[in-house]
């Protein structure tokens, strides 16, 4: 359960489906980095396989990285008993989500402009479905009156439809609003993007600022999890199990 810009709320259908999709890619990716004995390696080329753009997140070990995917993906995607309370990192880490969606969008568009060919089709009609199209379908239950799985939240958007681009549409920039739609129905707001500003003034100040701007006094100061050895690869299982377990 995730305490959206839409209400409280858990990931369902079609929205559910790319997030569940770019987090497994993101876990993928950052195992990568990660020794066997759960320390974080290659720390150099992290930035230039993994970055994401969000500062917060990407400041992050690899590890870490995944711990904080792991709390974000059970709490977006499972119908958990209570919030996960709104952090910079967590929230970061939704952004960063959202970004990758949109880069694994414009890998498709450079390597498979028009679908999957024959010869790169799977015997699974699901494995089948592109980034673009799983974008439109997640854009059409956010914005559906009737969305599956009770998200009544989707009769409130105000925000004007879009003229949505084709399923095989070849210009990111026509994409990215679609996605910057997804991500803004998940996210309370981006406070998130101002933590530098935060973290380095002075106590008194940052008190100041926060307050003014309504922001709560542990947004900032909670930490992300920081996993111990091995452990990193229990989460990493844990991880994969939820957004596996999303229809695909």
């Amino acid at each position: 359960m995730w305490h959206t810009s839409k209400g409280d709320r858990t990931l369902v259908g079609a929205e559910a489906e790319v997030a569940a999709h770019a987090v497994d890619t993101m876990v993928d990716a950052l195992t990568n980095f990660i020794d066997d004995d759960g320390t974080n390696d290659d720390w150099d080329n992290i930035s230039v396989f993994c970055e994401s753009g969000v500062a917060l997140y990407d400041e992050l070990p690899p590890t870490r990285r995944i711990a904080l995917l792991r709390e974000v993906a059970s709490h977006l995607l499972s119908d958990t008993s209570s919030l996960m309370p709104l952090s910079a990192y967590a929230e970061a880490a939704v952004a960063a989500i959202y970004v990758e969606v949109r880069d694994q969008v414009a890998i498709e568009i450079d390597l498979f402009p028009a679908g999957f060919e024959a010869e790169d089709r799977s015997d699974d009609p699901e494995e089948n479905v592109t980034w673009r199209e799983l974008v439109l379908s997640a854009y059409a239950a956010v914005h559906s009156q009737d969305a599956d799985g009770g998200a009544t939240f989707a009769k409130n958007v105000s925000e004007p439809l879009l003229d949505l681009p084709d399923p095989f549409c070849l210009a990111i920039e026509r994409w990215e609003p679609v996605i910057d739609s997804l991500a803004d129905a998940v996210l309370w707001d981006r406070d998130f993007e101002m933590a530098g500003d935060f973290l380095d003034a002075e106590p008194r100040v940052s008190q100041q600022r926060r307050r003014l701007l309504g922001i709560d006094d542990d947004y900032f100061a909670s930490i992300a999890p920081d996993p111990i050895g091995t452990e990193v690869f229990r989460l990493i299982s844990e991880t994969r199990s939820i957004v596996r377990s999303k229809p695909r």
